[in-house]
């Protein structure tokens, strides 16, 4: 039986252990260890994310390549990027401040002398306050180790979002897979998730204000149970918890719609990549038929080529248009291989043969509007890794001028019948005059 006196496991009189002692003295240390190390791999990381975008787009599963969640998820880890960036340096500066400031405590024991400097009372008040370096550095300690732990609380609360989507998106990808049928039913999940989501974002919000709903907490419970671990809550609330109660509690909550405010305008700047400044501007919106998509054309596409179709150049100097067709690899089991009977034709027709008939079948391109036969080449480019369709129109017949070309992808019903769909126009300008094919007469023959 336990004595009366003695501390229970969470008293705040339990005693510190000396090692912990010797840490939260040396925490400088580490904090500026990981801070340098950490920024160093944080300023390479977005060039990753992109390798990550492009893979999930065109060689994962379909919830990626025919959705937005790709998207979604990499604009919310470039977000915590940035908030973890940003916290870090931020860091590095104080401790900067903090070292020099340790070095002139060593050199100069007394601090600041105030008396030679003679200025006016008004200002020793307001510059001088504290002329010993001793209280500046251990004020200037405490800011540090918190800049420190807030850059990492924001930088899990994020991470915890993304791996919240990505378990949702794993299990509509599992759902899509299994029962490719039945895709009209996850209609029903959007509402759910996000009545519980927002529910657990409410309670972030207040501060916990549901936990402390007498009825109510009890519902909540099993809600906070699983979030938690959707969110990988266990790792960071220590650290939420911890500011939250040491700090008045309108602080808190500035802080926090402060940080809802900016990761909402970041993330719509990643997501959409667009300048929340554009709003202000006569911009048109990516959906207008006028806008021209860079990507398209490999004269402007720089490292970001589109995802679907790509030809030269924006300006056509020849009669033949070269034109890639990227190909969506998680197309092929629901719509691209059911379209051209591939499972009854596979053993007894050629397999190559029989790939790029699928595939022809799939891809269609108009010219103004008008079908055309495309004779498709399979091939892989490099820098970024993309695979699919090379093929070369003949355009002699097209007058001098602006044209536009059209990229279709034929969905088949589940009565059979097919559903074009067009998923891009791509405008190009033709500088020669078109062709004119002689009209043979019995006089010329003479």
């Amino acid at each position: 039986m336990a004595h009366q006196n003695e501390p229970s496991k969470n008293s705040p009189e339990q005693e510190t252990p000396a090692w912990l002692l010797r840490v939260q003295e040396q925490s400088w240390e580490p904090e500026i260890l990981v801070s340098g190390i950490v920024l160093y791999g944080l300023f390479q990381l977005p060039a990753l994310l992109e390798q990550l975008q492009h893979f999930l787009s065109h060689f994962s599963f379909e919830v990626f390549s025919s959705g937005t969640a790709d998207e979604s998820i990499i604009a919310v880890l470039k977000v915590a990027n940035v908030w973890l960036i940003g916290g870090f340096m931020v860091h590095l500066l104080l401790r900067s401040i903090w070292v020099a400031l340790v070095g002139l405590s060593y050199v100069y024991k007394n601090g600041v002398d105030v008396s030679r400097l003679k200025m006016g009372e008004s200002f020793n008040r307001l510059i001088f306050k504290d002329a010993q370096y001793t209280r500046n550095i251990v004020r200037l300690e405490e800011i540090c180790s918190t800049t420190f732990a807030v850059s990492f609380l924001l930088f899990m609360l994020l991470l915890g979002g993304c791996f919240f989507l990505g378990v949702v998106v794993a299990l509509l990808a599992a759902w899509l897979y299994f029962f490719p049928d039945r895709a009209e039913q996850l209609t029903t999940l959007d509402p759910i998730l996000g009545i519980i989501g927002g529910i657990y974002v409410l309670d972030f919000l207040t501060l916990g204000l549901l936990k402390r709903i007498p009825y109510f907490s009890k519902f909540y419970m099993p809600i906070y149970r699983v979030m938690s671990w959707l969110t990988l809550s266990p790792l960071y609330r220590k650290i939420y918890y911890g500011l939250v109660s040491n700090h008045a509690k309108w602080k808190s909550v500035l802080a926090i719609l402060i940080f809802m405010s900016v990761t909402v305008l970041l993330y719509s700047g990643f997501r959409l990549k667009n300048n929340p400044a554009d709003a202000l501007t006569l911009r048109l919106p990516d959906t207008a038929e006028q806008l021209m998509y860079p990507g398209h054309y490999a004269n402007w596409a720089g490292d970001k080529p589109s995802g679907l179709i790509q030809i030269p150049s924006d300006v056509i100097e020849s009669n033949v248009l070269s034109v890639f067709v990227v190909h969506k690899s998680s197309y092929e089991d629901r719509y691209i291989k059911p379209l051209c009977n591939y499972s009854a034709r596979q053993d007894s027709v050629d397999q190559d043969t029989l790939v790029m008939d699928c595939l022809s079948r799939f891809y269609t391109l108009q010219l103004d509007g008008v079908p055309v036969e495309a004779d498709y080449l399979f091939t892989r480019k490099q820098e970024p890794l993309q695979v699919g369709l090379q093929t070369y129109l003949d355009i002699s017949h097209l007058e001098k001028g602006l044209h536009y070309l059209e990229l279709s992808f034929q969905f088949q019903r589940e009565d059979g019948s097919v559903r074009p769909q067009q998923v891009a126009k791509v405008e190009f300008y033709k500088t020669q005059h078109a062709e004119r094919v002689p009209v043979f007469t019995p006089e010329m023959g003479e």
